[in-house]
């Protein structure tokens, strides 16, 4: 409940741009909105962004088998 108020707070103050949500995927392979909630909980702050999926394990193996 905490969590999703602040996000919701950091919607409607911060935009966070396509080539942000890029670099923390890019560093963690993590999915779009994962990426996207991870910025926004940490108002923008890539580093931050990329520490925080990581340690939610919200990560994608290096090698996807199909």
């Amino acid at each position: 409940m905490g969590t999703t108020d602040s996000i919701n707070a950091a919607k409607q103050k911060l935009e966070i741009t396509a080539d942000m949500i890029k670099e923390v995927r890019k560093e963690t392979r993590a999915g779009t909105l994962d990426c996207k909630d991870a910025l926004l909980a940490t108002k923008g702050d890539t580093k931050k962004a990329i520490v925080m999926v990581r340690e939610q394990g919200k990560v994608t193996p290096k090698k996807v088998w199909v």
